[in-house]
């Protein structure tokens, strides 16, 4: 795998093209956003090799600049309840039940979870109007590389399973859980009654 950007790296290198500080900017953001800075089970080897060169042409430190463009990419502030649950929301219908994992990156959790009763409401109406069995709303600490959850509807149940952990007010904390591609997804299919 490897991001796109790591790819179009190697073809430059290959071909010989000179990467100029600003195309170097732009291909190291794109390696530190699909990776979380790293942190993701997604990121190769590669990614890391390449992004420090290219922090190198864009004369930038990778962890000072990745957690500032991590930052200033998760500010929802002026973002109603609805618009933060669809900024990634993917349904799933597997066994009968059908779910959604909805996903927001952020560099603070509490600033999430200060609009809880919200979120909440918003997802109550979201599990009436799709007629879900289960809404999973994570919230990713992409500096932490934790998840916290809220999860609502009658399956509940299956978010405790799948990570041997009890729900407290709809919600639990999920350590070094951050790909709903391959750390929320399959367990929660694991789990499907």
């Amino acid at each position: 795998g490897g991001c796109t950007a790591t790819i179009i790296y190697k073809v430059d290198k290959q071909d010989d093209i000179e990467i100029d500080a600003k195309t170097a900017g732009l291909m190291l953001s794109a390696i530190i956003s699909d990776t979380l800075l790293f942190k993701s089970p997604t990121c190769t080897e590669e990614d890391k090799k390449v992004a420090e060169k290219l922090a190198n042409i864009a004369d930038v430190d990778v962890v000072e600049y990745g957690n500032k463009l991590l930052k200033a990419g998760t500010d929802i502030s002026d973002f109603t309840a609805e618009q933060v649950l669809n900024i990634d929301s993917k349904q799933f219908e597997e066994k009968g039940k059908k779910f959604v994992i909805s996903q927001v990156n952020s560099a603070d959790l509490n600033d999430i979870f200060a609009r809880k009763f919200e979120l909440e409401s918003a997802i109550n109406t979201e599990l009436k109007e799709k007629n879900l069995d289960l809404y999973m709303f994570v919230a990713t600490d992409i500096l932490n590389a934790n998840s916290k959850v809220i999860a609502l509807g009658n399956d509940t149940n299956i978010v405790e399973k799948a990570y041997g952990l009890n729900l407290q007010d709809n919600t639990v904390m999920l350590e070094n859980v951050v790909s709903r591609k391959k750390q929320i997804l399959p367990k929660i299919l694991d789990n499907l009654q």
